[in-house]
């Protein structure tokens, strides 16, 4: 398994962890492609990491998050050979974390707090909206731009290339 850079995505989810415009879980895109990219140990350490970034900012008790994202990694790290390394795939395989991080958050906060109401809106709303929430995420802020960096890259390439037939086509006329 080759080893690739991920410090790029890691920004992205940082920008989003710090401004947070919606309710998502700012990680869940960058920890797809970071269980694609990295090997198991770094993903786990990672996932800590990102899991106390969202302690920082948190009202639950500290810990709570990476606790989280330790928990996800664990039991989702090993999906990653069922999903493509696509957009498509990342927001499917992103849905997926962020479904397993809403279940993880739910039960560890019912262990903290018992009287946490379970309702057929909060069902709706975490268990569907959520991951449908953080796919459309993905997608955007992920995958679209590296699709359109291909593109204007092989568009520019291609113009160079026609650059450089008019040129020799000038010469050869001369």
């Amino acid at each position: 398994m080759k080893q690739q850079k991920t410090w790029p995505f890691f920004l992205i989810a940082l920008f989003f962890a710090l401004t947070s415009f919606f309710p998502i879980l700012p990680f869940s895109p960058y920890l797809a492609i970071l269980y694609w990219r990295s090997k198991w140990m770094k993903a786990l350490w990672v996932s800590i990491l990102c899991g106390f970034i969202l302690d920082l900012f948190s009202t639950s008790p500290f810990g709570l998050r990476a606790l989280q994202l330790l928990l996800v990694t664990i039991s989702l790290y090993s999906f990653r050979i069922y999903f493509v390394d696509k957009s498509s795939g990342l927001a499917s395989y992103t849905a997926l974390i962020s479904l397993g991080s809403t279940l993880i958050s739910r039960l560890l906060l019912t262990l903290y707090d018992p009287g946490l109401p379970f309702t057929f809106k909060g069902l709706i709303t975490d268990f569907l909206l959520m991951p449908l929430a953080d796919a459309l995420y993905a997608f955007l802020f992920f995958s679209c731009p590296l699709i359109f960096y291909r593109l204007l890259r092989k568009l520019y390439f291609h113009f160079t290339f026609l650059k450089k037939e008019t040129h020799k086509r000038k010469e050869k006329h001369s």
